[in-house]
């Protein structure tokens, strides 16, 4: 390999031009989720299906066999197989071509979400780093490898697929394992960071999402006092929604503390699981204004779990914890907080020392030499979820490296470091290499 991997990363760096403009023109494909809540699905739905086409032309390119289907008419997916000349370990890159929408417009001050503007150290936009680069890092390894005349033993699968953001596994991912494409090892393009970036990731959180409601009583808004005063009126007159929500909102917040102390792993930082109240409405029912005493207050959350745990176990924990804290309040043990459980999304788990995980760490070691990624790369838990998840529950050892940091992910002003998708891109040749063999090496 050492006499073949310098050619490789040659042929990668010639390919730097065209792997900023690829990944440019797939940007400046808007293609948001059309089920990210609060789209309308007929006006944005196709934008996945023109990135995996476009993606799958690059895959003809180098040579793949191509398949390009949808589940939902528009969302395509896009599968290229190099095959390999036999006797190798089969190898699938996988990444996703949709994205979240981009927000306040305002707030973008590097210009167009879509712009896919680069300037010679960054490439900017909506998906240049949640994932578009990494999926197109991913192809271009493979061009790197065709160029170089390196043949694999093993096949190598490239994918691009639709859904991702949204837990549409089964018209993504998982429609693409169904659809026949299995391999002995899967290596997601998610972006690494943060804490570090280009990090070879075997573990994810799990997510559950959930909404807390609790009830009130309406009156007129001079009626507070009668209300929360001692010897006003109390629940005879009315109600706040709101307080009997705040009270609920520190109750789970004592939880998430409590989590902060208790849940560990040695892949994450202190603290990183926790329950996210990410959205919070309430107010009296029909509108929304201050003269009446609120009727409602509903808060939206995101668990971000420890990978260990069943989620059955941790819906239970925080019920559990609300009731126990309801039955303080005299309001709240006769009308009890509403849950409504809204997304289970599983963790992933791949054992640290699974030779898919060393192979990466040596391939990113060999490819990183001279560059400000030099030295082997941390092995660190992932921030958030991806399709490792539903990769690893086929059966599937799959783990994520990719260029890209999820801090500017899903935020105004995202983009992606060129030097960092270059050293991915060699990364993921040199892996291919080790990972599924080179024909005709007795090595």
């Amino acid at each position: 390999m050492p006499a073949t991997a310098d050619q490789v990363i040659e042929k990668v760096h010639g390919l730097r031009d065209a792997l900023v403009e690829a990944v440019g023109e797939a940007v400046r494909i808007p293609s948001v989720n059309p089920r990210y809540p609060g789209q309308v699905y007929d006006d944005v739905v196709g934008g996945e299906g023109a990135v995996s086409r476009y993606v799958a032309g690059i895959y003809e390119q180098i040579g793949c066999e191509v398949d390009v289907f949808a589940i939902e008419p528009g969302r395509d997916n896009a599968v290229g197989t190099l095959r390999g000349r036999g006797g190798g370990r089969s190898l699938i890159f996988n990444g996703h071509s949709d994205v979240v929408p981009p927000g306040d417009l305002g707030a973008w001050t590097s210009g167009d979400p879509y712009s896919g503007r680069h300037d010679g150290e960054r490439i900017w936009g909506r998906g240049s780093t949640d994932m578009k680069g990494g999926v197109l890092a991913q192809a271009f390894a493979a061009m790197a490898l065709r160029e170089a005349g390196v043949e694999l033993a093993g096949d190598l699968i490239l994918e691009a697929v639709a859904g991702e953001e949204v837990m549409n596994h089964d018209i993504g991912t998982t429609a693409v394992v169904e659809r026949g494409y299995r391999a002995d090892a899967a290596v997601v393009a998610e972006p690494s960071a943060p804490p570090a970036p280009l990090a070879v990731v075997p573990v994810t959180p799990g997510l559950l999402w959930f909404s807390l409601t609790v009830r009130g009583k309406a009156s007129h808004a001079s009626m507070r006092a009668e209300a929360i005063r001692a010897g006003g009126l109390g629940s005879a007159v009315a109600v706040s929604a709101i307080d009997k929500g705040v009270a609920m909102f520190m109750a789970i917040r004592e939880l998430e503390e409590q989590w902060g102390q208790t849940k560990r792993h040695e892949l994450f930082a202190p603290g990183h699981f926790t329950i996210h109240p990410g959205v919070v409405t309430g107010g009296p029912e029909g509108v929304l204004v201050p003269f009446v005493v609120s009727e409602f207050m509903t808060t939206e959350y995101c668990v971000w779990y420890h990978p260990d745990d069943d989620p059955a176990d941790v819906r239970a924990e925080i019920e559990q914890h609300v009731a126990r804290a309801a039955q303080l309040d005299p309001w709240l043990r006769e009308h009890p907080p509403e849950f409504e459980w809204k997304l289970t999304w599983p963790a992933a788990r791949v054992a640290a020392d699974h030779p898919i995980v060393s192979a990466t760490l040596d391939a990113h070691e060999l490819a990183a030499v001279g560059t400000a990624y030099a030295g082997r790369p941390e092995v660190r838990g992932f921030a958030a979820v991806e399709d490792t998840s539903f990769l690893c529950a086929a059966g599937i050892p799959a783990i994520s490296y990719g260029p890209g940091d999820i801090r500017v992910a899903h935020a105004a002003d995202e983009y992606v470091l060129v030097d960092e998708l270059m050293t991915a891109c060699c990364t993921y040749a040199l892996l291919a290499m080790s990972w599924c063999g080179v024909a005709g090496d007795a090595s």
